[in-house]
């Protein structure tokens, strides 16, 4: 039985084959050939292959989708979505959002909108992006493979077609120096990205073809050629440089190539051609995700101190709001806080230090405390938020209160020499204390482009600032979070004097506070 299966397949080999002796003009004999061995492939198929008969193509911000409506009434659905390469309804693999794989998709997908369906199935057939490595390359490749179990009628497929040549200053790509690959690699990139009927591609002292592409045995081509996602199939002699762009170059038997063979992202076979000039295959180079164009111009000085100013103004505007909101909702705990400060600061600036060391240790101990009880469990992720809510409350707020007393500070100081003060409230001292501290900051964002000196403002201000967030963070532990008076200085004798009467000059050698009484 298997030799007769044998005797068969032989017979129906020579009888499609053309004679040998016969011209294969315009490749015609090649695709002969190929409809030959197609028929002899469908022999052997396990079931009818099926058919795409039309498409659609769907962008959405997170997928891009292909669908492929077969013949059977089923459909191939090819997607890119939230993350997951889509084969069908399965998960074949991951993409990085916004990389390579993503981006060839979606051109692969534009181009789909314009194409009639047997290109589109082509074009999936030979789509191989540049850059992907890991599971980005092995979607590609499933991708491609599920694609080539769909057909699309002979009659309907597009023949090899010659890409028109485009205008003054349009598309080009020179063959002429094709031994320096090197020096066309960025080219022939954008040419496989690029390629679709549409394309206008102007080849100097040549020609470019979309699709295989053959010269048959008798023909003697001179010129350059450049064949775009398909086989240059040369049987004949050809005077020129020959590139295949995501394609093979195939040279058989009794062919005679005068000059370099490349192919890009494919193989050269010779199957004993001759080839006078050199053999030369190009892989697209993967780029790091990272990379930088190299005209990418650095910023000014000027650019730079613009953008951290910019940085500064919005930092020190939002701690502006959330510190009105506190004298808004709670401003006799930010007074008690930031009377704190004002006379204990060595006091408040230890318990700061030594409550960020216990920061961790503290949340140690209370993870563990509630893991121990089947209450606590679940609770814990209750409590892991609202401990991070009070560390950043304690830590911010302490921040504000001690911007709150530097401005204090200042204002009493100016009534205390004769300075009229228009409206001396807790949002003018509040103001006062974060302008003071945007001022260092600001002498970093003016000089911090000068060598030395700039390094040196900057971990000054750093220091201050971490100075002044202790010691607030301090403060707000010790009168917990403003409950507490203790350390605020606030028990004062009846008769003592306070610094709002000192601002008053005695009239007749009577003091303020005495002329306040007498009345």
């Amino acid at each position: 039985m298997r030799i007769r299966s044998l005797l068969t397949l032989a017979t129906l080999l020579v009888a499609v084959a053309p004679p040998a002796s016969a011209s294969v003009g315009s490749g015609e004999g090649f695709r002969v050939e190929r409809r030959a061995l197609d028929a002899v492939r469908s022999l052997f198929r396990r079931s009818p292959a099926r058919r795409a008969e039309t498409h659609v193509a769907a962008f959405a911000p997170n997928h891009t989708t292909l669908v492929l409506y077969l013949d059977d009434a089923t459909e191939l659905r090819l997607a890119l979505s939230a993350g997951q390469v889509l084969v069908g309804e399965a998960s074949v693999a991951r993409y990085h959002r916004g990389g390579e794989l993503e981006t060839a998709w979606r051109e692969l997908v534009t181009d789909a909108t314009q194409l009639p369906t047997p290109e589109v199935v082509n074009l999936v057939r030979h789509w191989a992006p540049d850059g992907l490595i890991g599971q980005e390359a092995r979607a590609a490749r499933a991708v491609r493979q599920a694609a080539e179990t769909v057909d699309v009628s002979t009659g309907d497929v597009t023949r090899p077609q010659a890409l028109e040549p485009a205008g003054p200053g349009g598309f080009t790509i020179s063959l002429d120096r094709i031994g320096d690959p090197g020096a066309i690699e960025a080219l022939l990139r954008q040419a496989s990205r690029l390629a679709s009927p549409t394309l206008r591609l102007t080849v100097p002292n040549g020609k470019a073809y979309l699709g295989d592409f053959s010269i048959g045995s008798e023909e003697h081509a001179a010129g350059h050629l450049l064949v775009l996602r398909g086989t240059a199939d040369l049987y004949g002699n050809l005077t020129g440089n020959v590139v295949a762009i995501d394609g093979d170059v195939v040279v058989h038997s009794g062919a005679i190539v005068t000059g370099d063979v490349l192919a890009y992202n494919g193989e050269v076979l010779v199957l004993g051609g001759e080839i006078t000039g050199d053999i030369l295959t190009l892989s697209p180079i993967t780029q790091p995700a990272t990379a930088l164009p190299a005209d990418v111009p650095a910023l000014s000085t000027l650019a730079v101190i613009l953008r951290k100013a910019a940085g500064l103004v919005g930092v020190f505007l939002s701690l502006g709001v959330i510190g009105f909101g506190l004298v808004l909702f709670a401003r006799p705990n930010l007074e008690i806080v930031s009377d704190t400060v004002s006379n204990s600061f060595g006091r408040a600036f230890m318990v700061g230090l030594i409550g960020q060391m216990l920061l961790l240790p503290t949340f140690g101990m209370l993870v563990v405390g509630l893991i121990l009880s089947v209450v606590g469990v679940l609770l814990l992720p209750f409590a892991v938020i609202v401990y991070g809510l009070l560390v950043v409350l304690a830590v911010l707020g302490g921040f504000l209160a001690v911007a709150h007393a530097m401005g204090e500070t200042y204002t009493r100081r100016r009534m205390a020499f004769g300075a009229s003060v228009g409206s001396p409230n807790s949002y003018r001292f509040l103001l006062i204390g974060l302008a003071a501290v945007a001022s260092l900051w600001g002498a970093w964002v003016v000089f911090g482009w000068v060598p030395v000196a700039g390094q040196l403002i900057q971990a000054a201000a750093i220091l201050v600032t971490w100075l002044l967030g202790t010691a607030g963070f301090g403060a707000a532990l010790l009168s917990r979070a403003g409950v507490r008076e203790h350390f605020a200085g606030r028990f004062l004798p009846t008769d003592a004097m306070t610094d709002e009467y000192l601002w008053a000059t005695p009239q007749f050698g009577v003091s303020a506070i005495e002329r306040a009484s007498s009345k």
